[in-house]
């Protein structure tokens, strides 16, 4: 998923200093969240925002010193994970009883999603083809419209959109396979 971050960079060596800074300390960063939230997936969400954030104003993270860039993304982790675990504890989820759903709002669609595991559905992402990978995140993930993830991975309209019809039939296929075999 940091393929699609980094695509956000318009700037070539700073994409490339972030990608050698990620795949430096993304274990530091994965364990000041965890240690805040004590939940892997919300920990690696956590680092994910943070990478996104940068990419999204790269000059408030080049503009800080490189000696402290380090202790500048521990405090970003830290204070998103502590803003993801209040998240939390204002806002409670509710359980709701079967028969208070309405049933004709969920699609079937959705409800076999809701039996893939998040961590399930990020690994199989993962593996799409880089193109079509790239664009679902930017789309998808990071709130680009068609447009803006055109111009950022620099290829053709017609091509963004290929490439996101291709990935979103890759999901909906990796979906129903799953619910195939969880019946």
């Amino acid at each position: 998923m940091i393929d699609a971050v980094l695509a956000v960079i318009e700037n070539e060596e700073q994409r490339n200093e972030l990608a050698v800074f990620y795949s430096c300390y993304r274990n530091r960063l994965f364990f000041i969240a965890l240690s805040k939230l004590h939940n892997e997936t919300e920990a690696e969400d956590a680092v994910q925002e943070v990478f996104s954030r940068i990419a999204n104003k790269p000059e408030s993270f080049f503009n800080v010193p490189q000696e402290k860039r380090v202790a500048y993304a521990d405090v970003m982790v830290r204070n998103i994970s502590i803003d993801m675990f209040n998240a939390k504890i204002e806002h409670p989820i509710e359980q709701l009883d079967e028969d208070e759903i309405d049933n004709t709002v969920i699609s079937l669609e959705n409800s076999f999603l809701n039996k893939i595991s998040q961590n399930e559905l990020l690994e199989f992402v993962d593996n799409l083809p880089t193109l079509q990978r790239n664009v679902l995140i930017l789309h998808s993930l990071l709130g680009l419209n068609i447009d803006e993830t055109a111009q950022r991975l620099n290829i053709s309209l017609a091509a963004a959109s290929k490439r996101f019809t291709l990935a979103r039939k890759a999901i909906k296929k990796f979906v129903e396979e799953r619910s195939k075999n969880d019946e």
